[in-house]
């Protein structure tokens, strides 16, 4: 199976061929104020470079939280090519996405933290299943560090056995200091990449559906700037 995957949630964002398993092909865009611009031609790129355009079986894409823009550009691109070629879409969390790229043991417990604004994060607790894919225990919330780290160890009755995303590379000593007994991962494990977000819906193919390509949504979590400011409720919460 030949996989599109998109990730555009995070800082960097990602694109990534996947071929029974297998990466054949990867962009990074580290350069976000340009990605509107150089993310259809570099899929078409990346389609046409590994011969790919008329061997692609399906597309996943990452549906957040993080950047509102970024998800929203992300999702849409996927969505519109999804529909065009008449194939299957699949939707993955970033924090399912993040949470998978560990390789940790089956059974264990992750929290992610992933930064929000102000001193607030998306806090998201998961377990890894035996296929190696984390499972999300419950939907990801937007905490204070201390409450995020609390409401984790009181859901598990235990610390988690991992923590990670970019708000947990950043608050690594502070983390430590709550849950002494956690894994902190490093700064190449905290954000979700597209080869993780392809693998995912490669590892559960029945996730992958050709009426997403309607109804796939971001996941956003919290309100955005006009919500806020405005009292409006745009239904951008996913």
């Amino acid at each position: 199976m030949t996989i599109l995957g998109i990730e555009t949630s995070a800082k960097i964002a990602s694109i990534a061929l996947l071929c029974d398993g297998a990466v054949v092909g990867e962009r990074i865009y580290e350069a976000r104020m340009t990605l509107n611009q150089r993310l259809a031609p570099g899929i078409a790129e990346l389609l046409d470079e590994h011969a790919a355009s008329d061997e692609l079986d399906a597309i996943a894409a990452g549906v957040g939280p993080g950047s509102f823009t970024g998800v929203r550009m992300g999702v849409a691109v996927a969505k519109a090519m999804a529909h065009a070629l008449g194939l299957p879409l699949a939707g993955v969390s970033a924090p399912e996405a993040i949470a998978s790229g560990l390789n940790a043991e089956p059974g264990s417990a992750v929290l992610v933290l992933q930064k929000a604004r102000a001193d607030e994060v998306y806090a998201t607790v998961l377990e890894i299943a035996d296929d190696g894919i984390a499972d999300e225990i419950a939907p990801t919330q937007v905490l204070s560090l201390s409450q995020a780290l609390l409401d984790a160890a009181q859901m598990l009755d235990r610390a988690p056995e991992h923590v990670t995303g970019d708000a947990a590379v950043a608050c690594r000593d502070d983390i430590l200091r709550d849950l002494p007994s956690a894994e902190i991962a490093g700064a190449d494990h905290a954000m979700p990449i597209a080869q993780q977000v392809a693998r995912i819906a490669a590892l559960r193919p029945d996730r992958l559906d050709r009426a997403a390509a309607f109804t796939l949504a971001p996941r956003y979590v919290r309100l955005s700037q006009a919500e806020r400011e405005f009292g409006v409720d745009l239904g951008l919460r996913g």
